[in-house]
């Protein structure tokens, strides 16, 4: 089959590999414009360069010269995953077989750019792959096919990026079947759909007056980025892993009770967060334990204040 296949960031590249595998014809690649605030190519980009395929770098995805170019092609399938674009109209007519996205949870719930980490931070127990018809609007179109997936107590964000790929690419070769058949093709909900807003930077602070299970829920759902942090002693750092704990004193949210080899406790709403991992400003990601066994300056005013 000869495949358009549309993607950007790195784990969007083991589908476009898994159809290099399979012996599909990738004709050409698409990806974001690197040059549009960004620094380097996408990984897809740079994969894509690296197996000569033809890789295109549109700013404008409706411009009349790169609507020329993939029409020249005559490409039976369109295949967009995590693309980060809406394609326009023009795009959606081209392929003889249209346009299939795939979207990393279980259509209509989490139409949107974060499905991921929604899901994570609202606490669902389960998520999944949707394969569908990519129409006008956004994430609206006709289901192909939808696979499940019961979501772990440890998973993250990239963990999950990981996992629901790879259910992605495990049922490809089937999902093109069954693309063959619209008359099998399931309508969305309406009623049921909910939006995976995008992620905002300023998410990533923790409110220390929220409960702890939410936090720890925030901090799984933000480690592909933007990555939770929060401020001790004057020094900001990013949260990477943290768990719930039992706490009935009285000190208020956002105050540190505990610190040794195990964790460093603070005082959330209704109970307290140990965070397990942790990265301070321009360092590698550590444990508590590496934490508590620096000599830092930042060490020694937590070890010097619960000392008092």
């Amino acid at each position: 089959m000869n495949i358009i296949f549309f993607g950007s960031p790195s784990y969007s590249c083991k589908v476009l590999e898994s159809l290099l595998a399979n012996k599909h014809v990738v004709q050409t690649v698409v990806t974001q414009n690197f040059k549009n605030n960004r620094r380097t190519k996408t990984p897809v980009g740079l994969l894509s360069e690296s197996k000569n395929i033809n890789t295109l770098y549109p700013a404008d995805l409706s411009d009349k010269k790169f609507i020329k170019i993939l029409k020249s092609y005559n490409a039976d399938l369109y295949i967009v995953y995590a693309y980060g674009k809406i394609l326009p109209p023009e795009l959606i007519m081209l392929p003889k077989y249209g346009v299939i996205n795939i979207h990393c949870s279980l259509l209509p719930r989490w139409r949107g750019a974060a499905p991921i980490q929604r899901a994570l931070e609202k606490g669902d127990l389960k998520t999944g792959i949707t394969f569908f018809k990519i129409d006008k609007s956004l994430d609206t179109g006709a289901i192909i096919a939808s696979y499940e997936y019961n979501i772990e107590e440890n998973d993250h964000a990239l963990l999950l990026e990981d996992k629901l790929t790879q259910i992605a690419v495990d049922h490809l070769e089937e999902v093109f079947i069954l693309n063959s058949n619209s008359s099998n093709f399931i309508q969305q909900s309406e009623s049921s759909a909910s939006y995976a807003k995008k992620i905002h930077k300023a998410e990533a602070i923790i409110n220390w007056n929220d409960d702890a299970c939410s936090i720890c829920r925030k901090i799984r759902a933000l480690t592909g980025g933007p990555v939770a942090e929060t401020e001790l002693f004057g020094i900001k750092f990013k949260v990477w892993k943290a768990k719930e704990v039992l706490h009935a004193g009285d000190e208020e949210p956002g105050r540190l009770i505990r610190f040794n080899y195990d964790e460093l406790c603070i005082v959330s709403n209704n109970g307290a967060v140990s965070i397990e991992k942790l990265q301070l400003p321009g360092k590698n990601i550590i444990s508590a334990r590496d934490l508590f066994n620096s000599n830092s300056a930042f060490v020694g005013k937590i070890k010097q204040y619960l000392n008092k």
